[in-house]
């Protein structure tokens, strides 16, 4: 199906992703984040990002910005539910913010507001 189909990864843009996510852990970023949400960021750079598996789909062009979403989100799924409930704040809940703060280390842009800025 073309009209779902995502923008490929390139190496380049790969290793790209892979120093945003090793900025946020290393903490060089704005990106404010409990403990759970660092550990899960840490397991999908370490376990999933830095593997030789995505490497080669890479490589192959067989790997799109929607699949790697995806993969976290399927990782991140299973370690909410296993959180003790928090008053007030749905699992859903959770899990939204953590694609959120997810999509903005992806991208590199901590703060849309001054991306926008920097284009006018």
């Amino acid at each position: 199906d073309m009209a779902r189909r995502q923008q490929k990864i390139s190496k380049l843009q790969l290793q790209m992703v892979k120093d945003r996510f090793q900025a946020f852990l290393s903490g060089e970023t704005q990106i404010v984040a409990d403990e759970a949400f660092i550990n899960a960021v840490q397991s999908y750079h370490e376990v999933f990002l830095k593997s030789d598996r995505v490497s080669r789909m890479v490589q192959s062009g067989g790997f799109s910005t929607s699949d790697s979403r995806e993969v976290f989100k399927k990782h991140i799924e299973k370690r909410v539910r296993s959180l003790p409930e928090i008053d007030g704040l749905s699992k859903e809940t959770v899990l939204s913010s953590w694609l959120a703060k997810f999509d903005t280390i992806y991208r590199g842009e901590e703060d849309p507001r001054k991306y926008q800025q920097r284009i006018t």
